[in-house]
């Protein structure tokens, strides 16, 4: 925790040193500060520029807890207690545009993380060229690597979710976002036409291959392997890539790296990530379960933020929370209540709150990117689409998630008179398994179906969003506009 924390400290520096004047932060000027710093000159500098990309990707507009809110609240799961646009009000409604807070903060700070990595990137290779990295090993230089390629990875992935339109969508054919892959020194790095989707897509699997091939295959501990970028990592990435390509083969082929073929699929290489028996204790401190593949881990004096954690969001403690949809065809209602994720609700002045996240008073709950759980589900879904038949194996690898939190719920082959009932199956299989994670957004985006509408008692109904509407993803934000002549609708 404390290499986190330092990694924190230099964020810091870079963003006081990038962000003195209004001018600057109007028109973001690039990060220049690393080699000015002579920050390569040993090894402790570079560890502590590698814990400044984790801190930078953690930040409380992206992973550490906006971006899996934004996710869950433009769905229709959860209702608001209250209409504060700082707290996601009008994402949860659809009515953000270009100059809301989060649309443009969301972009600003992934793409600060991504000109943070270009610019170690460039720095780690000259210096290692150039002769000036002794005290490193080629197996050390290769990790720098694996890790800072797998943090652009996962920015562009974020980004393309929420300002791009689906990859089935014309088959990544539209508009996507810029791809800034070299460090942004000037001001003339500023213009940058955008990338079609599938050109973003591309450059995520290349990064993503690339780390894959000199990524190390564990750590020393079980903290580490949570927050540190490891080959499992990125494999099981991967397989949340291809699934939004609708790429069923591929999902299969990365998954059987190291999925087994039968229970209890702990995975067959690196680290021996393994569903938790107690769903719960995925969420507790200490937050070291080997189902946790990636997360960004926060405590008291080291977190996202008042109005970024997601207990804020999620918890009862918040006046600017949001609490569970209840009624007939919601998902509180369809779940069993001895199913151990129901378990996980607490009714608290007449409405249900998800209590994944309980640390209102100091914000330490970690905040979750992948699971173990994911991987063994994109498997399972992969296997059906890619033949339109439901198989064993993938019945297998539903029920080795459903039931070890509703022990009674399992499936069999013939549950599933379609392949159709299958897909229905595991989509609400994966609303309850992540709720609050971030992932009901996605799932309803990469397949193309329609965001539901919703209704408030307070505030109101908010329509459906079918996958034609412009409001199906985010507009690009004015900032982006203001210092990027190229950017395109």
């Amino acid at each position: 925790m404390k290499n986190i924390i330092k990694g924190s400290i230099i964020l810091t520096i870079i963003l006081l040193i990038t962000g003195c004047s209004k001018d600057e932060w109007m028109n973001p000027a690039p990060i220049t500060s690393l080699s000015d710093l002579t920050v390569f000159d040993t090894k402790d500098r570079i560890d502590a520029q590698v814990n400044g990309m984790y801190a930078s990707l953690k930040n409380g507009w992206h992973l550490g807890g906006r971006f899996q809110a934004y996710n869950d609240l433009r769905c229709d799961n959860f209702l608001p207690n209250s209409s504060n646009l700082v707290t996601l009000f009008a994402t949860w409604n659809h009515s953000v545009i270009s100059s809301t807070n989060e649309v443009q903060n969301f972009w600003n700070n992934t793409y600060q993380t991504v000109n943070v990595v270009n610019v170690f990137l460039e720095g780690l290779i000259a210096a290692w060229d150039a002769g000036k990295l002794t005290f490193l090993t080629e197996a050390q230089f290769n990790q720098y690597k694996s890790e800072a390629l797998t943090i652009r990875a996962i920015c562009y992935f974020d980004l393309i979710q929420m300002y791009g339109k689906p990859y089935h969508m014309g088959n990544g054919a539209n508009r996507g976002v810029p791809l800034r892959l070299v460090a942004n020194k000037s001001a003339e790095g500023n213009d940058l036409a955008p990338s079609t989707v599938a050109e973003v897509y591309t450059q995520i699997l290349k990064d993503l291959n690339d780390a894959e091939g000199m990524a190390v295959a564990n750590y020393s501990t079980t903290s580490l392997n949570i927050t540190r970028i490891h080959k499992n990592t990125i494999i099981a990435y991967k397989t949340r890539v291809y699934l939004h390509m609708q790429n069923w083969t591929a999902v299969a082929t990365e998954s059987a790296k190291i999925v087994p073929a039968a229970a209890p699929f702990t995975a067959t290489s690196g680290v021996a990530n393994t569903l938790t028996a107690n769903y719960a204790s995925i969420f507790a401190s200490p937050h070291a379960t080997l189902e946790t593949i990636f997360s960004m881990p926060h405590t008291a004096d080291n977190n996202a933020g008042t109005q970024n954690h997601l207990a804020h969001y999620f918890g009862s403690g918040s006046g600017e929370s949001y609490y569970l949809v209840t009624g007939a065809g919601s998902l509180y209602d369809a779940m069993d209540a001895t199913d151990a994720r129901k378990v996980m609700m607490a009714t608290v002045g007449g409405v249900p709150y998800l209590t994944k996240y309980r640390d209102q008073a100091t914000r330490a709950d970690w905040a979750p990117v992948i699971r173990w759980s994911e991987v063994l589900l994109n498997r399972a879904e992969a296997l059906v689409r890619s033949g339109n038949t439901v198989t064993q194996a993938a019945v297998d690898l539903l029920n080795a998630v459903r039931t070890r939190s509703f022990a009674t719920g399992g499936y069999t082959l013939a549950s599933f008179a379609s392949a159709t009932d299958f897909y229905t199956a595991i989509l609400q299989e994966r609303n309850m398994e992540f709720l609050g994670e971030g992932m009901r957004n996605m799932d309803l985006m990469r397949l193309g179906l329609t965001i539901p509408g919703k209704v408030s008692t307070v505030f109101g109904s908010v329509g459906a969003v079918p996958s034609t509407s412009q409001a199906y993803f985010w507009p690009v934000p004015d900032s982006e506009r203001s210092y990027n002549k190229l950017m395109t609708n």
